[in-house]
């Protein structure tokens, strides 16, 4: 029992729900700072409703993977690895990152960024990295390698950790890495 639609309207909810809760936060801060205290507090509460509701979900969506038979699918995926060299290594899209980041105005959607780095990075893909995930067939593997480099790049503080879902942001320190970086 294969839905994939079903799996993307769960991602789909959670990021919905991962901007109304970033709205509310701003709100609550808004309030916090022009003094008015108890809408400050009621947009806090409100914001601990919706953390709940997101956690709610996030289990839901895992007994949904249980009850389509991912979780065997995962299984089955880890043990046909590619061999070393097949792909683009995950560090080949640093820099492009930075790059596509710094070309964007220092922070962007997503989908901008990765359309800027596979321009950039287009040339130099291996055919392994064009092909679909076994575990998802409409994400090509560079797209996949690229976000596994960006989570690597905000684990190193050159990408911010607390951006929206779904936007991608540089720090100073990766602005002056890319500045050492870049010839």
């Amino acid at each position: 029992m294969n839905h994939p639609s079903v799996a993307q309207a769960f991602e789909m909810l959670l990021d919905e729900l991962h901007t109304a809760l970033s709205l509310t936060r701003e709100q609550a801060a808004s309030a916090s700072r022009e003094g008015r205290y108890d809408d400050a507090q009621a947009r806090l509460v409100e914001a601990q409703r919706i953390e709940k509701f997101i956690a709610e979900i996030r289990t839901k969506q895992r007994e949904w993977t249980v009850l389509s038979g991912k979780s065997h699918q995962k299984r089955t995926v880890a043990r046909t690895r590619l061999p070393r060299g097949e792909r683009t290594p995950d560090k080949a899209y640093r820099l492009p990152i930075l790059q596509a980041l710094i070309a964007l105005g220092g922070e962007a959607k997503m989908s901008q960024v990765l359309d800027r780095v596979y321009a950039e990075m287009k040339p130099h893909l291996k055919p392994a990295d064009l092909e679909p995930l076994p575990s998802d067939a409409h994400t090509p593997r560079w797209r996949n390698a690229a976000q596994w480099a960006r989570q690597a790049l905000v684990d190193e503080g050159l990408l911010r950790k607390d951006s929206p879902r779904g936007v991608w942001a540089i720090t100073e320190v990766g602005r002056k890495f890319l500045a050492q970086h870049s010839g």
